[in-house]
């Protein structure tokens, strides 16, 4: 038998909003919300159905709204080294889903299927943020569930858990803590006593050490590394000060859980020591190249390692026809790449955008910017007010503010669905009397095209998009790659 809601949305007929409400305030998580609190969540949130079967967010694509289930249930599973598709959760009625990507802007860490037919309202990230700066009890709810789904989906994800069985991972559930640091804010201190050991989820850290009354890079390591062995292996002192140079989100394993695992699986720690000699020969490189370990921090420290996408120019192909930036200024109507940026030997990083992991151009009062599920930031001119926020924040230049005009009128979402519709010029001139004097600009890959104009007119190929940690090798192997073109 159809529900009431169920009956209402599949016949186009009006839903009866405050029976959606009542049932949002029954739910255990919405409970402690006073009613005016709930009735603005309702407002800005959006009523959905998916049929059985139907993915309602991905693992890997980025999501800016997390999900309330009216009604119906859900399937969440995770793709890891060892499973494809393992089930970690069943969720039903009165439960939430999608809020780690919502609060922190990285990928949706799970596959969210519908079970049976589903009714749920999408939360945007924004008013799920307000409502927890409101309340200290809802804050505290959501952080729990945040805390506890973020722990039990990267244990099972990790290389360095992989050969734990599930009995041993419920175990470690328990005693692992997530922490969070902001940029610059010290993990560990060198030379401190040391209980734990970390496992990177989000961000990027800095390993340092002392070397002759300074401090001395000697890694940079992300996601799905680890740090604090060393200590825990050998006389409990710290050996090295990892810093957080990004925002960072890392798994604390506790000494006591550390020996635990390294009594279940004995091979585990011989694998961790052959890591620990590898990494005490680079430090030690390093350290009798200090000058490497500056240029090692110059390149890392102008955002390049962490791109998730980089453009690069390789100057000993490249014949400065400029076709790349003609291509991208008829494409959209102005430039939005600079081919004058960063320089490494002959690899030129022109001004594009990097699809930054933590990106704060996003945050904007009126909404105007936004992050496709696949990564790419791409602003709406429609919302935009030309008040130069995201351009000021963006750390590499990427925005710029250009006189609005008439032009190619941006239809992103159109674009989204494989609509794209060209404004007549009685339309634009319309649009172009309505808009503020500036607009903001930037490259956003093209969004919504099946190529990128800039690499598609390069008669030598000589300008790309990479994966920079695939293109120059592991961080601490960036410096030899980077040689091997001067």
């Amino acid at each position: 038998m159809r529900s009431a809601l169920s009956k209402e949305v599949e016949e186009g007929m009006e839903v009866d909003r405050e029976s959606v409400k009542n049932k949002l305030g029954r739910m255990h998580i919405f409970s402690q919300l006073p009613a005016e609190d709930l009735d603005e969540l309702f407002e800005k949130s959006t009523l959905q159905r998916f049929l059985t079967g139907t993915v309602v967010c991905r693992e890997g694509e980025y999501g800016d709204t997390c999900y309330a289930i009216l009604e119906g249930s859900v399937e969440v599973s995770i793709n890891t080294a060892a499973y494809k598709n393992l089930t970690l959760a069943l969720l039903g009625e009165g439960n939430i889903f999608g809020e780690m990507a919502a609060l922190s802007g990285y990928p949706r860490s799970a596959t969210v299927t519908a079970k049976e037919n589903l009714y749920l309202l999408e939360i945007p990230a924004k008013e799920l943020k307000d409502l927890m700066k409101h309340s200290s009890r809802f804050r505290e709810t959501v952080e729990g569930f945040y805390f506890e789904r973020a722990i039990r989906t990267y244990l099972r994800k990790v290389p360095f858990f992989a050969s734990l069985d599930d009995a041993m991972l419920e175990k470690l559930e328990k005693g692992i803590n997530l922490k969070s640091y902001n940029p610059g804010e010290i993990i560990i201190r060198e030379g401190d006593h040391g209980d734990s050991l970390y496992v990177i989820r989000t961000g990027f850290v800095k390993i340092t050490k002392r070397h002759e009354e300074k401090e001395q890079i000697i890694a940079y390591i992300s996601q799905g590394n680890y740090f604090g062995e060393m200590a825990l292996l050998g006389d409990g002192r710290r050996t090295a000060t990892v810093s957080a140079f990004t925002k960072v989100e890392a798994l604390q394993v506790l000494k006591e859980d550390f020996d635990k695992l390294i009594e279940a699986n004995p091979r585990l720690a011989d694998e961790i020591k052959d890591i620990i000699t590898e990494r005490k020969l680079k430090a030690l490189k390093l350290e009798r190249d200090p000058a490497k370990a500056e240029k090692l921090e110059a390149l890392v420290e102008k955002g390049i390692i962490q791109a998730e996408s980089l453009l690069i120019i390789d100057l000993k192909t490249c014949i400065h026809c400029n076709n790349c930036v003609d291509a991208c200024e008829d494409r959209h109507g102005y430039p939005r790449l600079d081919r004058r940026g960063t320089r490494i030997a002959d690899i030129s990083v022109p001004v594009a955008c990097r699809l930054c992991h933590d990106p704060v151009c996003l945050i904007c009062n009126f909404d105007a910017i936004k992050r496709a599920p696949t990564g790419e930031i791409y602003i709406i001119d429609d919302k935009c007010v030309g008040c130069a926020g995201c351009a000021i924040r963006c750390p590499y230049n990427v925005i710029q503010m250009v006189p609005a005009k008439p032009g190619p009128k941006s239809d992103i979402l159109g674009a989204l669905l494989g609509r794209r519709k060209e404004a007549n010029e009685e339309e634009r001139a319309k649009a172009h009397e309505l808009k503020p004097k500036n607009l903001a600009i930037k490259c956003d890959n093209c969004l919504g095209y099946p190529d990128t104009a800039c690499t598609k007119n390069c008669p030598t190929n000589a300008i790309r998009w990479v994966n920079p940690m695939v293109y120059f090798g592991d961080v601490e192997d960036v410096i030899p790659k980077k040689e091997k073109y001067q």
